[in-house]
């Protein structure tokens, strides 16, 4: 009986680790709270594939003209997380608030795809693909100025170049990508760091 609840206890252990495995793509986002706290805007969106299938039904019913595009671009997307915020003052986050994020884009398949930083508005915008062959697992945008801080991870399969389209949707920010993919300066990947 002993046994059985041994095994019974690892494999209830086991089944965060199995679920990342399912979902390579995804990153575990540390508990901002503290932030959301000292923030005078947040946004916490956390959408699954039921939420987003939810969220598609709204999509069809808006009025723009854009749902079919968007519903056809979140189709191969398992999930998409944002956590953003915007303060009254500059300096009430630190780098090390997005430390946690940052290391996980470090593990084999991430790649750097856009990096923009300037030094005089003191903001970035770091945008990362974890690439299986040619399949996208998923995306991570951070982007940071010296009042707000947003962190976006959408999981699941992403055409790079209609990534744009989900620029002002669920709360994922406009981080300035035309409909190519690139930046408006014509730039796929700017590393100037």
């Amino acid at each position: 009986m002993r046994f059985r609840s041994a095994i019974l206890v690892c494999a209830l252990l086991a089944l965060p680790a199995l679920a990342c495995a399912a979902d390579p793509g995804r990153l575990q986002l540390p508990d901002f709270s503290v932030l959301s706290k000292k923030a005078t805007q947040s946004v916490d969106i956390s959408l699954d594939p039921s939420l987003l299938r939810l969220a598609s039904g709204v999509i069809n019913s808006d009025d723009n003209g854009n749902g079919a595009a968007v519903n056809g671009l979140i189709q191969g997307i398992k999930g998409i997380y944002v956590r953003s915020y915007t303060f009254d003052k500059p300096g009430e986050y630190s780098k090390a608030d997005v430390k946690a994020v940052q290391v996980q884009l470090l593990a084999p398949g991430w790649q750097p795809i856009v990096s923009t930083h300037d030094l005089k508005q003191g903001s970035n915008v770091d945008i990362y693909v974890l690439r299986n062959g040619n399949r996208t697992d998923g995306i991570a945008i951070i982007a940071a100025d010296p009042r707000q801080l947003t962190i976006v991870n959408i999981v699941g399969s992403v055409d790079l170049a209609k990534l744009a389209q989900l620029q002002g949707q669920f709360g994922v920010p406009s981080v300035g990508l035309t409909m190519n993919g690139t930046l408006p300066n014509g730039s796929a990947n700017t590393q100037a760091h």
